[in-house]
């Protein structure tokens, strides 16, 4: 019998078509990390991470956000098997939830971690679903603050691996007659307003509404500070024509405030806070519609408008819902005694008191996952990424990074509350816990 068809052959074919498999799925992203650097890709996790798989080395930490490096890096220096939750960073500069397992081996040319790479974030139908709903405004359908926020840290995180500059404009509209003033918030006109908008940006910039009348666009490829206030110009000429709305002719005009990374800001929060900052110093009683944040004139961004409690953020968990209630309040509160300029130690005890409810808050879902025995590492991930955000927002403290934090954790909250803990408080039901 010749040699090539017997079963040994046949048990070799099989075992190079499964090694064929896995190099073409995305079930096993594998590779090796040796003094920090990823010096191995295999095919699927280069696809995941969207390098070449034969690239030079790279540090693992560039595929690691910001505000995940230190912990990923601390893991992995521990030379133990580990199994890490972080959001990671593909070579385009977006993000994906990941979720890293790692185990040490000593080899002949030294120490290595070989490890595999899952992104949590493939395949999930729901949380998809249920993060569209969490990023848009109901009304109109733009994408929201949230939205806007994350394509900014988007942005930023690209930026600093060009060394170019990142945009953000804060654009208020701003009613010329009463008529206008009364219909101004409508979804229809708001539309109507973000398609002229839209048309004087490019496919790269994103618009989303911020508030009621308080638009923000993100221009991630900027050149230069000028190109911001030319594509200012562009809009605001853009809604110089009247519109016509339930028969009215509503007359409108804009305010911009501009920042960009990394001149006026070092973080993605930083610098949407600045652009809004700086949009209190436009306007026609200022005598100038846009507005640049400078480095060396901080001004005090407004603190979140207060938003009561509803039944609609319960998830159902008599603790959770609880401190959910009593985070919100204390929220508020901070805003509270920022709009009323509360002297500087009463706003650094309302801060204080925020964030030791926060730290009491994150102890008791973990003591509750602790309980049931849920590892539940990208929901302990979540809050370590919450406390080192809120530590660069209000550090040094001042009422700048004060009223940046209160906005930041209200945004936090309801998305945490949506994304993370409402699957959370599933599980724990399922566990006979309510």
């Amino acid at each position: 019998m010749n040699g090539s068809s017997g079963p040994g052959s046949e048990a070799t074919r099989m075992r190079s078509d499964c090694a064929a498999a896995l190099a073409v799925t995305d079930m096993l992203a594998m590779g090796a990390v040796r003094d920090g650097l990823l010096v191995y890709a295999g095919p699927a996790l280069a696809r995941t991470l969207g390098i070449a798989g034969d690239a030079s080395p790279r540090a693992l930490s560039e595929f690691v956000a910001e505000g995940d490096r230190d912990r990923v890096a601390r893991v992995l220096a521990s030379r133990s098997a580990i199994s890490v939750a972080f959001r990671g960073v593909r070579a385009d500069g977006s993000l994906f939830e990941a979720h890293l397992s790692a185990s040490p081996a000593d080899l002949p040319g030294g120490f290595a971690m070989a490890i595999a790479l899952h992104d949590a974030s493939r395949g999930e139908a729901e949380p998809r679903q249920l993060s569209y709903a969490a990023i848009h405004d109901p009304g109109s359908g733009l994408p929201n603050r949230r939205f806007y926020l994350d394509r900014t840290e988007q942005a930023v995180i690209a930026a600093g691996r060009s060394g170019r500059r990142v945009g953000a404009m804060a654009l208020e509209i701003a009613a010329l007659d009463d008529a206008a003033g009364a219909l101004i918030a409508q979804e229809r006109y708001l539309k109507e307003a973000c398609a002229r908008l839209q048309a004087c940006l490019r496919e790269t910039d994103t618009i989303a509404r911020l508030d009621e009348n308080l638009l923000g666009v993100l221009l991630p490829r900027l050149g230069a500070r000028e190109h911001a206030a030319a594509a200012a110009a562009r809009m605001a000429a853009s809604v110089a024509a009247p519109f016509e709305v339930e028969g009215q002719r509503l007359r409108v005009e804009l305010r911009f405030g501009i920042a960009a990374y990394p001149d006026d800001a070092p973080t993605p929060e930083g610098l949407v806070a600045r652009a809004e900052a700086a949009l209190r110093y436009s306007g026609p009683g200022r005598g100038k519609p846009i507005a640049f944040a400078t480095p060396h004139a901080l001004v005090t961004p407004a603190p979140p408008a207060r938003v009561q409690w509803s039944p609609r953020y319960e998830v159902g968990i008599e603790v959770i819902d609880g401190q959910h209630r009593q985070l919100l309040e204390l929220i508020n509160r901070l805003g509270d005694d920022l709009s009323a300029g509360r002297d500087f130690d009463q706003l650094v005890e309302s801060l204080k008191a925020l964030v030791r409810y926060t730290e009491h808050h994150f102890a008791t879902e973990e003591r509750l996952m602790d309980e049931v025995g849920a590892g539940a590492e990208r929901h302990r991930a979540e809050h370590r990424r919450l406390e080192e955000s809120l530590a660069r927002l209000t550090l040094p403290l001042d009422a700048e990074g004060m009223s940046q934090g209160s906005r930041f954790l209200q945004d936090w909250l309801f998305r945490h509350i949506d994304e993370v803990d409402r699957p959370f408080a599933a599980f724990l039901r399922g566990h006979g816990i309510s």
